[in-house]
């Protein structure tokens, strides 16, 4: 799908790989990040009655996968940084690419590779 995100809602999910207590197992754990909790760094750009995201921004933190206390095997962070990895080709706004809903994430910090699971809003589409 290809909804422009925005800080309207809608979230990324992906499945973070943590140790667990007490022998640090790795064991997977579902992890969530919640658009409406972005860093708004393009706040002048409304798109479905919130702040348009590009690869620039930040969500500051995940939820889920606090069960895996010793961190990430691959960050060593718990419930860390979500943010996209990639955006549109053609379309920029503030110099970076503008993100859609399908497009690629990092998750807990950089402990996982994930995707958009629900849009942010249905009126702004980027094909391309």
């Amino acid at each position: 799908m290809v909804m422009v995100n925005s800080s309207a809602g809608g979230g990324n999910d992906a499945v973070s790989v943590n140790a667990t207590p007490p022998f640090g197992t790795p064991v997977g754990y579902g992890n969530h990040a919640t658009r409406s909790e972005a860093i708004p760094n393009v706040p002048h750009i409304q798109v479905g009655g919130g702040p348009i995201h590009n690869t620039a921004t930040v969500i500051p933190s995940t939820k889920g996968d606090a069960g895996g206390s010793m961190g990430g095997v691959a960050s060593g962070t718990v419930q860390s940084s979500n943010r996209n990895t990639n955006g549109s080709s053609k379309v920029f706004v503030c110099g970076c690419q503008v993100t859609r809903n399908t497009d690629p994430t990092t998750q807990n910090s950089t402990n996982t590779q994930g995707t958009g699971t629900s849009a942010s809003q249905y009126i702004v589409y980027v094909f391309s």
